[in-house]
């Protein structure tokens, strides 16, 4: 399927009203909701067998095999942040489009992909806005829960469209809600599967879907940029294999991981897993006061 044109729906799903947030309780609180929203959003997606292609700041982009999944996922996103959000003035954009997609392992691409971040941009916070593709491809059931919503001219498009509006607050009211995994499941899959890196003031949650994810001092190819003469380019990545997250070692100068309570292990062109919480030290043995090193918890 890589690198060739694929039916795919793709879902843009954007944290509204951050900023507001960010001034109401200050960087640390502000953040630590909206990584939480962001988490949950891309463990909906990967629990329901959809793809995380990418988070960007507090957007996900996702893709799917099924219009109708990525509806259902959106709506679990939505009824997930009304619970949970509505209080502090935090909401959820979400468009989606289907059609033909150039997948490659780690992106994807083509009008698609633009008409869902068109649209996306259209929606108001709590809203899931849906282009003609989406529509064409849904059953009679999720079909009585969109409404028309506007007609513009997609980027690109000389002729006007018509857009739905996916009205999810009724969902509640039939079947919807229960083809997606309950909220507390998805709660549980974030808190088994996810792995926290935190590196000076810099926090990267990472879910299964979202590896391999890199670390080096090439800052065009690597996920965590670290400006340090002892990385290598390229130095390491993680994987997730078998339900454990593996630190993958090809560097020069090697890499030591440290298990709270365990003796340091060092790699170079070798691999170890990362359990419970310690401390990943690039190209040198571990030193407290190393402002490089990388503390993780899984």
């Amino acid at each position: 399927m890589f690198n060739q044109n694929t039916p795919q729906a793709i879902m843009f799903a954007d944290v509204s009203g951050s900023s507001a947030l960010y001034k109401q309780l200050g960087n640390q609180d502000a953040k630590a909701i909206v990584d939480d929203a962001v988490s949950h959003m891309a463990a909906t997606t990967i629990v329901h067998e959809g793809t995380v292609v990418k988070t960007i700041g507090d957007e996900v982009m996702a893709r799917f095999d099924s219009a109708a999944t990525a509806c259902r996922v959106a709506i679990a996103i939505q009824q997930r942040s009304s619970r949970e959000f509505a209080d502090i003035g935090l909401g959820i954009r979400i468009g989606i489009a289907f059609g033909d997609t150039v997948v490659t392992p780690t992106d994807a691409f083509g009008d698609t992909v633009n008409d869902a971040a068109f649209v996306a941009h259209i929606a108001r916070a709590n809203q899931i806005v849906l282009t003609q593709g989406v529509i064409d491809e849904l059953d009679a059931t999720l079909m009585h829960q969109c409404q028309l919503f506007d007609r513009v001219n997609i980027k690109g498009d000389s002729q006007k469209t018509i857009i739905y509006r996916l009205a999810w607050e009724t969902s509640q009211q039939n079947d919807l809600s229960t083809r997606v995994m309950p909220i507390h499941d998805v709660t549980r899959f974030v808190s088994t599967f996810q792995l926290t890196l935190k590196m000076g003031d810099k926090i990267v949650s990472i879910l299964p879907d979202q590896t391999p994810y890199s670390i080096g001092r090439d800052l065009n190819k690597v996920h965590l940029y670290l400006d340090n003469s002892v990385c290598s380019r390229e130095h390491c990545h993680i994987e997730f294999r078998r339900g454990k997250y593996v630190l993958v070692d090809h560097s020069t100068n090697g890499t030591y991981v440290h298990e709270e309570n365990k003796t340091p292990i060092y790699l170079r062109r070798e691999e170890a897993p990362l359990q419970g919480t310690g401390v990943i030290s690039i190209g040198q043995q571990v030193d407290s006061k190393n402002p490089w090193l990388i503390h993780y918890q899984h």
